[in-house]
């Protein structure tokens, strides 16, 4: 047991969630320090009749392990629900199905010989485990190489153009690849018909336990507690010592306080790491700079109507001011929500972009011409409610060869780590990864520690 050492942890996502909860089991006093209000990070909930619904969409696939496992050891395990999911294409005023292969041997947008040969790619790509050649050319590349223009143009290239704006020409096909992997994985018989899973009440219960574990163990968790710099050891200013957090004067447990830790994990986005600690210089500093994100943007829409039979729409049409439409109760039933329909309009733009700074009665003015394009019946009368989410590191943006310019989760600084998006390469970001690193982060900080 090493109940005589304290980790501070800077973030209350699922990445700094869960390494508190492992350390805590190893015997560690933990402190988890959040900016915002909320826990949960990505995956934090809005209360919603008599239930909760989650800031951006979630669901969890079929090769999604480490959060499954998780929720077992928390004995959540009969609240997940797997359901039949329905994914489509909007395109030139239709719906289309694309899920299975029936789905894309009838999708219409595509000559009869590349539906097959995206039918093939699938195929393929679900069969390959070495993802290092696919890091080596980007998504543009491959694509035309392989697949040719028409699918380029008509299915992925207009994918990553809404996912990555202007910087989707760099993109690596590693993300690609990754991305039909895991999609992959939750495809099941004959029809490949793709089952998600999504907990009963929401992500909130994982939350929720996860907290109630930690709070009884004894762990100090603390929001509305932004980090304002790392403490080094005077003699030793290469080793951190501790952290300064909160706002306001030094004044006790309402202001700003000096906390003193044995070593500090940091679960923000690296440019929030150099900030606390622009001690950390060099390679690793630069590594970290050069990362550039996508912000992510939803509005959410509680409304009397559904607008389409759809749970997830890509909208590959670049005239449309979103890249998808996720409608939530097109997954779990209205039933859950008082007979209302969840629906949230999903964007990934620069962090400078207008849109991102609109509210959400704006936002509906925007989007409402374009949302009746895919139902004339829509109009501003069915909605209820708005909530605007924004996170402006939702995306990073993942170029190629990334693997050796991939951070250290142990940083410059002795005692300081970093555990956070840019380290679950070649996979991309999700509940279960973050899960994942909050798991290999408190297994590398014992390990320092024990051999300390």
């Amino acid at each position: 047991m090493n109940t005589s050492k304290h980790i501070g942890i800077i973030g209350g996502g699922y990445a700094g969630l869960t390494a508190a909860y492992e350390l805590q089991k190893q015997g560690y006093h933990v402190t988890v320090l959040e900016r915002d209000d909320h826990w949960g990070g990505q995956a934090a909930t809005i209360p919603l009749f008599d239930t909760y619904i989650e800031h951006f969409y979630h669901h969890l696939f079929g090769s999604d392990t480490h959060i499954i496992n998780l929720m077992e050891e928390m004995g959540l395990a009969d609240h997940l629900e797997w359901i039949a999911s329905k994914v489509g294409f909007y395109h030139e005023g239709q719906i289309l199905d694309f899920i299975t292969p029936m789905d894309l041997l009838r999708f219409a947008p595509l000559s009869l010989w590349n539906r097959i040969k995206l039918g093939l790619m699938y195929l393929y790509m679900q069969r390959v485990n070495d993802w290092r050649p696919y890091e080596r050319i980007t998504a543009k590349e491959w694509l035309l190489k392989y697949m040719g223009q028409e699918i380029y143009d008509k299915v992925w290239g207009a994918l990553l153009r809404g996912k990555f704006g202007n910087l989707a020409d760099e993109v690596a096909m590693v993300w690609l690849w990754g991305k039909i992997k895991v999609r992959a994985s939750s495809r099941r018989g004959a029809q490949q018909q793709e089952k998600l899973a999504y907990p009963r009440g929401s992500f909130q219960v994982i939350t929720d336990a996860l907290l109630e574990r930690l709070r009884a163990g004894g762990a100090d968790l603390r929001t509305g507690q932004p980090v304002d710099h790392v403490v080094t050891d005077a003699k030793e200013p290469n080793r951190v010592t501790g952290l300064v957090a909160g706002e306001g004067p030094f004044d006790g447990a309402h202001g700003r306080q000096k906390m003193a830790f044995d070593a500090v994990i940091c679960t923000a986005p690296g440019y929030e790491l150099l900030r606390i600690a622009p001690q950390i210089t060099g390679p690793y500093a630069d590594n970290l700079r050069a990362v550039r994100y996508q912000a992510a943007l939803a509005l959410l829409l509680v409304s009397k109507h559904s607008l389409s039979r759809i749970y997830w729409m890509n909208i590959p049409d670049r005239s449309f001011p979103f890249v998808a439409v996720v409608e939530h109760t097109n997954y779990m039933p209205p039933e859950n929500y008082q007979g209302r329909h969840i629906i949230y309009v999903s964007n990934y733009l620069s962090p400078d972009d207008p849109r991102f700074h609109m509210e959400g009665e704006e936002l509906l003015r925007l989007y409402t011409p374009h949302l009746q394009r895919i139902n004339p019946e829509f109009n501003e009368d069915w909605v209820e409610q708005t909530f605007v989410l924004r996170d402006s590191s939702g995306q990073p943006v993942i170029t190629r060869n990334y693997s050796q310019r991939l951070p250290d989760h142990r940083t410059p600084l002795q005692g300081l780590y970093l555990a956070n998006a840019l380290q679950i390469y070649p996979e991309d970001r999700g509940t279960n990864y973050a899960v994942m690193i909050g798991q290999r982060i408190a297994r590398i900080v014992h390990e320092d520690l024990v051999e300390g």
